[in-house]
């Protein structure tokens, strides 16, 4: 398959826009990993790509970037990813979990992720939602006229805090339950604890599940990363990836994306039929990345954040990706 990068920013020069693939087992040609290449290099704009895993393609402006981005750098970049699925089609987002910066939109045929709000509105969106200097403190500029934001999963002591969130769902039910697609199969029942932990029950196998208050702050819920006490023992809750990371998923999901609220049934079963932020609660950085735009800013978006285009591996498909100016929409 092949991927076309079409141009449309502010930048006429082709040499001061950079790409960088990441990821591993990368077949292809035209391009390589972990590489920076000016898009004026590329043959026709575009490169080849017939596997990859756990791919970032990585597109900034007028500086290359390491292997490993720094997010709170002022380097102004964007980013999508792309893995291969075992029935042999490419999945690809748009992704705005780690900073929100070069906009970049998809079309694959009929298909199209993009833009309805402009990067500089949603700038001014998270600003507006975080308020005040945390508004500011969260951007960096390049000094070219471009600004990005560093995710709330990096700069989390400049997001809203969730206590009064937290204070509302206080000695309200709770339901853990996974979807019928899902291959871990648990039903955990429990609730919000008015000391301001979480603790959830199984029956059937017999398991327990807690997330003490302490563990329970503004800085795990952005980060979704911390620890929780499972069948009476302490650990880090995403690791190993088993029952117990998934209800913590689950958890962090219903509060980052507002799904929980004081008058709801609270059961994460639900949340594929409910709409995010709709409580008025959640990830400012995300809802506001969400409402315009096809991107995602938080990292354990469920389909109701996340939108992909799959795009089978074959001779004919062609995948565009468009780089828009900051102040356009697509």
């Amino acid at each position: 398959m092949k991927i076309t990068i079409t141009n449309k920013s502010a930048i006429t020069n082709a040499g001061d826009i950079f790409l960088m693939l990441t990821g591993n087992s990368f077949k292809g040609s035209g391009i390589s990993v972990n590489t920076p290449t000016a898009l004026s290099s590329l043959t026709n704009n575009s490169f080849d790509l017939t596997h990859i895993i756990s791919g970032r393609l990585y597109i900034s402006y007028h500086s290359k970037l390491p292997v490993n981005p720094v997010p709170t750098s002022n380097n102004y970049y964007g980013y999508i990813e792309l893995t291969l699925g075992t029935d042999n089609v490419l999945w690809t987002d748009l992704s705005s979990v780690d900073v929100f910066g070069v906009p970049i939109a998809m079309t694959l045929g009929s298909h199209k992720l993009g833009y309805s709000k402009s990067h500089n509105a949603i700038v001014k969106d998270i600003a507006t939602a975080l308020g005040g200097t945390n508004g500011t403190a969260v951007q960096r500029k390049n000094g070219k006229g471009n600004t990005k934001v560093v995710g709330a999963n990096v700069l989390y002591m400049n997001q809203p805090s969730y206590d009064t969130y937290l204070k509302a769902l206080s000695g309200k039910s709770l339901t853990i339950k996974s979807l019928p697609t899902s291959p871990l199969k648990y039903n955990f029942t429990g609730k919000f604890n008015t000391n301001g932990s979480i603790s959830l029950a199984s029956t059937s196998p017999k398991l327990t599940f807690e997330i003490p208050a302490a563990d329970l702050t503004n800085k795990t819920i952005y980060l979704s990363n911390g620890f929780c006490v499972y069948n009476g023992v302490r650990r880090n809750a995403m690791s190993p990836n088993d029952t117990c990371a998934a209800v913590y998923r689950d958890v962090m999901v219903g509060i980052n994306e507002g799904y929980f609220s004081a008058s709801g049934t609270n059961d994460s079963s639900q949340f594929p039929t409910m709409t995010p932020f709709a409580s008025g609660h959640g990830n400012a950085y995300a809802k506001a990345i969400h409402e315009g735009s096809d991107s995602y800013g938080y990292p354990f978006s469920d389909l109701n954040l996340k939108t992909l285009l799959q795009v089978p591996v074959t001779s004919s498909s062609n995948l565009e990706l468009i780089i828009l100016e900051d102040d356009k929409t697509s």
